[in-house]
C-alpha cells in the first residue's frame, strides 16, 4: 500500500502544488467501518485543507479550500476535546459514497471537491 508520504511526492513532483504534512490529512479505509476516518484541527481550515484517501488501488485527493463553507460549526460534528472536525467519509460505493456519514454530522458531500483520482 501507498504511503501518505509517496502521495503527496508524487503530487507535488507532478501537479506543482505544494502539499505536505501540515496542509494534507491522510486515511485508510477503517478496518471495522467501511470509512475514511479524520480528526482535524478546526484551524487548519483557516487554509486549504488537502484530504488523501486511500483504498488500496488508488487514492483520491480533495481539496477543500479556505471558506469552502460558512459555518464549519454547524455543517460538521466537531470534537470539542480536540476542537477538531470529526468526519467519516463512506468509501461504500453502494453508500452515500464520499458523504460524511459521521453520527451528529450533515451527510455532507465531497465529491465536487475531488482535485484527482491517482491511481497506483
Amino acid at each position: 500500500m501507498i504511503t501518505k508520504k509517496e502521495i503527496i511526492a508524487y503530487i507535488n513532483a507532478t501537479k506543482g502544488t505544494y502539499l505536505n504534512n501540515s496542509n494534507t490529512s491522510y486515511s485508510k479505509i477503517n478496518t471495522s467501518k467501511t470509512v475514511w476516518w479524520f480528526n482535524i484541527r478546526t484551524d487548519k481550515f483557516n487554509d486549504d485543507v488537502h484530504l488523501l484517501l486511500n483504498d488500496k488501488t488508488k487514492a483520491i485527493w480533495i481539496t477543500l479550500p479556505k471558506g469552502f463553507v460558512g459555518n464549519l460549526y454547524g455543517t460538521f460534528k466537531i470534537r470539542k476535546d480536540k476542537d477538531a472536525v470529526d468526519l467519516e467519509i463512506s468509501a461504500d460505493r453502494c453508500f452515500k459514497y464520499l458523504q460524511d456519514v459521521k453520527s451528529g454530522g450533515t451527510g455532507f458531500d465531497f465529491s465536487g471537491f475531488v482535485k484527482e483520482k491517482i491511481q497506483f
